[in-house]
This record gives C-alpha cells, sequence and structure tokens, in this order.
C-alpha cells in the first residue's frame, strides 16, 4: 500500500511470473474498458480503478485503489453478526449490479478480491475478466468459490457464472463454512433461516443457463429490506436498462426453448413404423385352440352324416 486518500488506499502490484503478466495485461485491457463504458464522473466506487501501470519491462506493475480491508480477514470472527453481514451482502449484490449493468464476467469473485470498509464493498484484480459471451478458453477461478461451468471451463462467459460465486461467498460470511459442490449445496441451504435461504434460491446449479440472474438477488433482497421498488403510493420505478435487457434475452432463450421442443415433436412419427420381416417370411401360424375345435365339430358332423348315408342305403 503506498498512499491513503479520499477514503480509498492505493496499491502496487508487480508481475513476476508470465501467468502474473498475463492478468495484470488483462487488468489494464479491461480497466480501459471500464472508463471507456462509465466515463471519470460515473465511476462507481465498489469497483477497484487502475490509475497507473507500466505493461512492459522486466517488473511490469499496476497501481490501484482499494477500499478497507479485504474480506478474507474477517475469517477468524465468521460467522459475522446480522447487522453486518446484511450490510455486506447489499454491498456485494451491488457489485454484481454494476457487472450486470456492464455485461462483464469477473470470474473471480471470492473474499480476498472483496473489500470492506465498513460502508462500502469494492471488488478488485480484474485479472480473470472477460466480456459476457467470449468463450471461456479454459478453467478460472478457484476453488470453492467458481462455478461448475467456470471449474469445465467450456462454453462462453455468462454473468450468471458470477452469482455462483457470489452466493458461495455469502453462505461463507454467513455461516463460517465453506461451500461445497453444487448438488450438495442445494441440500444445505435449505437448512439456513429464511431470508438467506430465500436468497440464494436457484444459485447453486450445475449451469449457469438454469441459475438466477443478480437482477432477481437485488430484487429479492430489496424486498426482504423494505426497499421496494415503488417510489410513491401506486408509482414503480421503472426498470433500468440492463434489467430490460437482461428480460428480453431471458424471454429470447424460452422462445428458443419452446421453439426447439415444437420442431423435435413435429418430426416425430405418430406411430412406430412397422418392422420389415426377416429373411425367408414370417413362419406360418399355428392353429389356436379354438380353431382346433372348430375344425374337429365339423369333422364329427361329416363323419356321423356319412354313416346314415350308409345305413340308409342298406
Amino acid at each position: 500500500m503506498l498512499v491513503h486518500g479520499g477514503g480509498e488506499h492505493v496499491v502496487q502490484r508487480i508481475a513476476v511470473t508470465d501467468g502474473a503478466r498475463r492478468e495484470l495485461e488483462r487488468t489494464v485491457r479491461t480497466a480501459d474498458v471500464l472508463i471507456r463504458r462509465l466515463g471519470v464522473t460515473r465511476y462507481p466506487p465498489e469497483l477497484s480503478r487502475v490509475v497507473g501501470y507500466r505493461p512492459d519491462g522486466r517488473a511490469p506493475f499496476l497501481v490501484a485503489t482499494r477500499r478497507g480491508r479485504p474480506l478474507s480477514e474477517t475469517a477468524d470472527r465468521l460467522p459475522l453478526p446480522p447487522g453486518e453481514f446484511w450490510a455486506v451482502t447489499d454491498g456485494v449484490l451491488t457489485v454484481l449490479r454494476h457487472l450486470g449493468d456492464l455485461r462483464l464476467v469477473h470470474r473471480d469473485i471470492r473474499p480476498e478480491n472483496l473489500w470492506w470498509d465498513g460502508t462500502t464493498v469494492q471488488l478488485a484484480d480484474f485479472g480473470l475478466a472477460l466480456d459476457e459471451g467470449e468463450p471461456r478458453g479454459g478453467a478460472a477461478g478457484a476453488d470453492p468459490w467458481r462455478s461448475p461451468e467456470q471449474a469445465l471451463g467450456k462454453g462462453r462467459a455468462d454473468c450468471r457464472d458470477d452469482v455462483y460465486a457470489t452466493g458461495a461467498v455469502l453462505f461463507h460470511l454467513a455461516t463460517g463454512e465453506e461451500a461445497t459442490a453444487a448438488a450438495e449445496m442445494r441440500d444445505r441451504v435449505r437448512w439456513l433461516d429464511t431470508s438467506l435461504r430465500t436468497l440464494l434460491d436457484g444459485v447453486f446449479t450445475d449451469e449457469a443457463r438454469h441459475r438466477v440472474t443478480g437482477y432477481t438477488l437485488q430484487l429479492r433482497r430489496d424486498t426482504q429490506a423494505g426497499r421496494s421498488t415503488t417510489q410513491g403510493p401506486g408509482q414503480v420505478r421503472p426498470p433500468r436498462l440492463a434489467e430490460r435487457e437482461q428480460q428480453a434475452r431471458q424471454h429470447f432463450r424460452e422462445l428458443r426453448a419452446r421453439q426447439r421442443a415444437f420442431h423435435e415433436r413435429a418430426h416425430r412419427p405418430a406411430y412406430a413404423p412397422a418392422p420389415s420381416p426377416p429373411p425367408g417370411g414370417y413362419p406360418a401360424p399355428r392353429p389356436g385352440r379354438r380353431q382346433t375345435v372348430v375344425v374337429s365339430v365339423v369333422l364329427a358332423v361329416a363323419l356321423i352324416a356319412v354313416l346314415t348315408a350308409v345305413l340308409a342305403l342298406a
């Protein structure tokens, strides 16, 4: 840490290994993207800001802002008291909302990268960040925080990757326990108190496409805290542009799923085709019991008629 001022520290990171150099370069590129999208005046305090860097030379480095201390330093006093926990939760969900508005996937949300100064949670270290929709390009993040799809490293980055990590962090802060596999987490969430169980419902899924969004978590939390979306009697807060976009994309996914299901039903045969006969044809059917009885009766009647005719001629 170099200096203090304006409620923030300034820290310097030096890249020594090749992996650290690549993360530093990506952090710098992401910082440029954030400045272009947000501007200097609208840059939120919840996102760490790069204020200087040298990407080349023997020891590349960058200088970035930090607020407070990392949440990992609260490990010795977990679980957090309810008041502090919900204040931190509000801050983390604000971070998640900013990422969703920017359509940016951080991919490394964990206590070490979430800094807390008592009023604001700030997200740091964008060395693994991708724009939503970019190929994941391999496994990223750290266990036990990363989502199952990040561990596999396949497909394309999704903002809901960060929702899973956020849920794992909140579970850790509330219970003092680390997250486990997604299937086990779904069972563990059922034993939490009502407020936290409701908030984390639908977070620990095996795939991002089945997971709730960050906007859904924010809406749940606002409802729990009495921060309704109304601005006055009968007045509803208009949804943000990013919220409208997220809703439209979800609606599009649902329509595509329905379209695929319709085409599958349309191309499915109404009945199973008759099996082709085996080589040489089918064997002649054996006569049934009823058919045998009928034939026997006919033969008996014919025999009686013949005997009667013979007796009559005699």
